[in-house]
């Protein structure tokens, strides 16, 4: 019977040790796996010995510069080094961590490894202690605005802390097309553009809706020349002076390089000045004493609480688009529109403001634009929604010049109340295997005739049909019903056809805290509240009406609000 026992358990460690070391088992090699990122698909090509993963290489991916390195250079090393999956995903970079995670389970799979195993708790780091920061000027939110408040008041002599709650500075510019509006810069000079202040703040009223303070316009028009060349000389390259908006008046330059190319020399500057820069933690509340603020509580990455005194408090968090409550309740027409700004976009700063007394400014506007798949303003599919061919409502009726600007584009979806609209290709503009994977995601659908596409999408074939026969009509003319140019007026020709999905999202908001000229937070009474400053999307309210005038405005606004906001903040 001993023997039997002795037997058995043998058997049974033996089994133990077998089971534990399957986990760890794997096929050397070299695997390739792809998962969907933000902007498209991340290849990782993953190496494995006998018993763990030795490398991760990102081989291919398209997602945002500034973004990426957080989850695409960190995760690998944290993944290698611990032999585990289960690993955070990084602040302000999900998808892009998810899909480096999917993509690396994938690889583990292929080299007979089971990824639940590696799925493990890991040992939690330990909690630093709570900490008391000292600063002459803290600046909350790490984007446009709040970089161009911290690295003038280094300029100015201060001594900088800047908060920010992702893992990334940038905010929505990082993620935005890189273009910044502007009147009298030598770009305008040296085309001999025709130009002034007053007709960028005409512009700028006008397409308010007379509802903008012409004061706040004004001060930004005034500055906007000089914002461009404080980029200049702080390593930002600009060029391609183009026309935006809606006016014939060139006045916008850009990057090239899509909105890294504002934040990733601007970084760069934040270090040589040497900024205190605290990513990962965000800011919950202001310290007050005696009425006036006194600083800032914020949370670290870790869970200790880092405490930062100071006179004066700059707050830059940016918009609110990333709140469906916020929607909801300060631009309820968007409520339930995929956001496509920064996830940062929550109006923190917002709801601390007003806590401490801040009088607020919203009218109910949105940065609105329009997408086929709801992941990001990057992904190459929603790039398809830019075709100014003919659009239809989710009944089949058409709307709306289809090139018209993008805020008013989406103005009219909005207006028109549709959950959903399509952009109807015929085979000449777009063929069906060039949007495959959208129709196998329900994002687009093809039929060979416009009788089965209407069936296909639920539009009333009747009117449908009737839209498309109007539509065609005009064809090659000056387009009556809506104003679209000749031509762009090409008709829907022959099948098959594709119609691809389109839905509106966000990608900005206007309103939050009202500020005056010195970008001072006022109550409600009108009178400064002692020491708080505020700049950029969260203190536009009074810049903005409801639809936004020209790409590169809000980037112009809260870099020149934020340089004075952190000029005035170290030298009060």
């Amino acid at each position: 019977m001993k023997r039997f026992w002795a037997t058995t358990m043998a058997l049974i460690m033996t089994l133990v040790l077998l089971m534990g070391s399957t986990a760890y088992a794997y096929t050397p090699g070299e695997y390739t796996a792809t998962a969907e990122g933000n902007n498209g698909p991340i290849e990782v090509k993953v190496t494995f010995d006998a018993e763990a993963i030795t490398a991760i290489e990102v081989v291919k991916h398209s997602e945002t510069a500034g973004i990426y390195e957080t989850a695409l250079e960190t995760l690998p090393q944290l993944i290698v080094e611990g032999q585990t999956l289960n690993v955070d995903t990084i602040a302000g970079a999900t998808a892009s961590s998810q899909a480096l995670l999917a993509a690396v389970e994938d690889a583990v799979r292929q080299a007979g490894g089971d990824p639940n195993a590696l799925m493990g708790d890991t040992e939690a780091a330990p909690k630093a202690e709570d900490e008391v920061v000292t600063a002459d000027v803290v600046v909350v939110g790490g984007g446009a605005a709040g970089i161009a408040a911290a690295l003038e008041a280094a300029d100015a002599g201060a001594k900088v802390v800047l908060l920010e709650k992702l893992a990334h500075l940038g905010g929505n510019t990082l993620i935005s097309g890189g273009l910044i509006y502007a009147t009298g810069t030598t770009f305008q000079q040296e085309a001999a553009v025709e130009d002034s202040v007053d007709a960028l703040v005409e512009y700028w009223y006008n397409r308010s809706g007379a509802s903008a303070d012409k004061a706040f316009l004004t001060l930004v028009a005034e500055k906007s020349a000089g914002t461009i060349d404080w980029l200049i000389e702080n390593g930002v390259a600009l060029s391609n002076l183009a026309t935006s908006g809606i006016s014939e008046v060139p006045r916008m330059v850009g990057t090239g390089v899509g909105g890294g190319g504002f934040i990733l020399p601007l970084t760069e500057k934040l270090a040589e000045r040497g900024v205190d820069v605290r990513l990962s933690t965000p800011a919950t509340e202001l310290l007050m004493d005696n009425g006036k603020v006194a600083g800032v509580v914020a949370v670290a990455q870790d869970g200790h609480i880092v405490t930062v005194e100071s006179p004066r408090v700059v707050i830059a968090t940016g918009g609110f688009d990333a709140s469906e409550q916020m929607k909801r309740m300060y631009a309820p027409s968007a409520s339930g529109e995929v956001c496509f700004s920064s996830p940062g976009n929550k109006g923190d700063g917002i709801r601390m403001a007003m806590d401490a007394g801040a009088d607020t400014v919203f009218k109910g506007g949105t940065i609105g634009l329009r997408a086929t798949r709801p992941t990001s303003f990057g992904d190459p599919a929603n790039g398809l929604v830019w075709s100014p061919v003919l659009l239809v409502n989710a009944r089949g009726e058409r709307i709306l010049n289809e090139s018209i600007d993008y805020p008013i584009y989406h103005s009219k979806l909005v207006e028109d109340g549709s959950s959903h609209f399509y952009l109807i290709f015929d085979d000449s503009q777009m063929k069906a295997d060039q949007v495959t994977d959208l129709i196998a995601e329900g994002f687009a659908f093809t039929a060979d005739t416009l009788e089965a596409l209407a069936h296909k999408t639920f539009m009333d074939e009747g009117t449908f049909l009737s839209t498309v026969r109007r539509y065609n009509a005009l064809k090659g003319t000056t387009d009556a019903d809506f104003g679209k140019a000749p031509a762009l007026m090409t008709g829907v020709g022959e099948g098959p056809y594709v119609a691809l999905r389109v839905i509106p999202v966000t990608i900005g908001t206007m309103g939050g805290i009202k500020v005056d000229m010195d970008m001072r937070v006022l109550d409600a009474q009108g009178a400064p509240i002692d020491n708080l400053f505020a700049a950029g999307a969260c203190a536009n309210g009074d810049f903005f009406g409801t639809e936004y005038p020209a790409s590169g405005t809000s980037i112009q606004m809260c870099f020149t609000t934020g340089r004075i906001a952190g000029a005035n903040a170290a030298a009060k």
